[in-house]
């Protein structure tokens, strides 16, 4: 992995520029930083004002593992061209069914897990997500969500930052939500950034796909091509794209 904003990882956005690929971005831990609460999760004023002002010159979409809806909230009036929520599922599927799964699941999720003090629920429509940032035995929540989900049904259990991800059969990924937005809108290419275990279908994706990918946070055993150093350098890789776009040599 390389530093995006060093002279290589430069020379490597510049070349992937050619092609206009689209500019794709997670939202919790790229756009906005890891909160404790997941419901406070916001972009900074500098990234809101940076994004607004590339997504109206560039197409660039959010994929998230949040429902679309709640994205589109947190996104406010920022002309993104799409916004993919619940990993990739949103809006490609219809989510009927997907939704009665997690509907019957959730109950015996609520009472299998309760014995988990500090544990939380998140039922986001067509994939749910275990948030157990502040458990005390983390080891065993982990474990339990995991084998409960498998015992359920799940297709895809995925961890993230304190967090496991449950997704039904039939469910996309964020690979799979990327790819769909690129044929949709007839782009050959992507650069995507995440930073989580999620993020990681999209950066393992071979590479006559023709995206490339940018991890917030330096992981050795990550598949991304660039890594940032922090959250907070998302301004600095926004504003490369806005000089990238005017032609600015700099």
């Amino acid at each position: 992995m390389r530093n995006a904003l060093s002279a290589a990882g430069i020379r490597m956005l510049r070349e992937r520029w050619t092609l206009s690929p689209i500019l794709a971005f997670d939202f919790d831990g790229t756009l906005a930083p890891i909160v404790g609460e997941p419901t406070a999760a916001a972009m900074p004023e500098l990234t809101k004002a940076l994004l607004y002002q590339l997504a109206e010159q560039h197409p660039c979409i959010v994929v998230s593992g949040r429902a679309r809806a709640d994205v589109r909230l947190r996104l406010g009036d920022i002309p993104v061209a799409e916004v993919i929520g619940n990993h990739g599922s949103e809006p490609w599927l219809d989510t009927a069914v997907l939704e009665q799964f997690v509907a019957d699941a959730l109950p015996i999720l609520r009472e299998q897990l309760s014995r988990f003090r500090g544990l939380e629920l998140e039922d986001k429509g067509v994939s749910v997500s275990i948030h157990y940032r502040k458990v005390f035995d983390r080891k065993a929540v982990m474990a339990a969500s995991y084998q409960l989900g498998k015992t359920l049904g799940f297709a895809h259990i995925i961890p993230g930052k304190l967090v496991m991800n449950l997704l039904p059969n039939g469910a996309l990924d964020k690979a799979q939500g990327l790819l769909r937005a690129m044929s949709q809108m007839q782009k050959v290419s992507a650069i995507f950034v995440g930073d989580d275990m999620t993020d990681e279908r999209v950066f393992e994706l071979p590479e006559d796909r023709n995206v490339l990918g940018v991890r917030v946070g330096y992981r050795r055993k990550s598949q991304a091509s660039l890594y940032l150093p922090w959250q907070r350098d998302i301004n600095a890789l926004l504003s490369l794209f806005l000089r990238l776009k005017s032609g600015s040599p700099q």
